[in-house]
């Protein structure tokens, strides 16, 4: 109880209230962002990146000048400044993680390899049945999962850490991402809470319809939840993160330009 949950309360009705208030306001845009992400899914393959990738700059763009009170454009359709830098900060955070990943992946092959030779001397790293054997006993399943787990809480920990790099970057019109870090100092675990409230409801949807649907069910389950995404998930963390941004008590001197 006490600040922290005063702190999360507030912050989720910010988020929820964006819905109310951001959406109309920016319907156009997200229109259009759904429909390229679904134009991205339709195509299949690396379109869908692209797709996910340019529909998110259009309706960030579009929300974020909408809560920072920008010119709305056609209902939040425009392709200024804002999507520019959305689209920069996208870019940056995805070598940001890329590089992250990619030593988190030799951390978890050392470990996995330091483990299945702890439980089995002379193992032979070249033979897929050597590793099973390896790693079938409960001990050595158990430690090899370790780090795997512990990947993806840095990788968490690291995204509430970044999330506030659009909103600083709208609001300062210039590319904040690595300087932005500062603002989130002790509100990363409120942001991994309310990314997994937020976001979990259009995974869930998106991941089931995929299993239990083919064809054209399967395409309307994942049209549902890039809709609920862009019209209800996209707004309320946009609000989220910006009433997050509003408090950060480091605002007053995080102003310096990305080094």
């Amino acid at each position: 109880m006490g600040e922290a949950s005063i702190a999360i309360g507030a912050t989720a009705r910010a988020g929820i209230a964006g819905v109310t208030h951001l959406a109309p306001r920016t319907w156009a845009a997200l229109a259009v962002a759904c429909l390229v992400g679904l134009f991205g899914r339709y195509l299949g393959g690396a379109f869908v990146l692209l797709a996910d990738f340019a529909a998110a700059a259009l309706a960030y763009g579009a929300l974020y000048r909408a809560a920072f009170d920008g010119p709305a454009g056609l209902a939040g359709l425009r392709c200024g400044r804002e999507e520019a830098l959305i689209a920069a900060v996208q870019l940056l955070l995805g070598v940001v993680f890329l590089v992250v990943i990619a030593v988190l992946l030799v951390v978890v092959g050392a470990v996995a390899l330091g483990v299945a030779r702890a439980a089995a001397p002379g193992f032979d790293a070249t033979s897929s049945e050597a590793w099973r054997a390896a790693l079938s006993g409960p001990l050595a399943a158990f430690a090899a999962s370790l780090a795997p787990l512990a990947s993806l809480a840095v990788l968490a920990w690291l995204a509430a850490r970044l999330a506030l790099a659009p909103a600083a970057s709208i609001a300062a019109g210039r590319l904040r991402v690595l300087s932005a870090f500062d603002l989130t100092k002790g509100r990363a675990g409120l942001l991994v809470v309310l990314g997994l409230v937020f976001y979990l409801p259009s995974v869930l949807i998106a991941a089931s319809g995929k299993a239990a649907f083919d064809g054209v069910g399967a395409f309307l389950v994942q049209a549902a939840a890039v809709g609920l995404y862009y019209f209800c998930v996209a707004p309320a963390w946009t609000a989220a993160c910006v009433h997050v941004y509003r408090h950060a008590p480091s605002l007053a001197v995080a102003e310096p330009s990305e080094a």
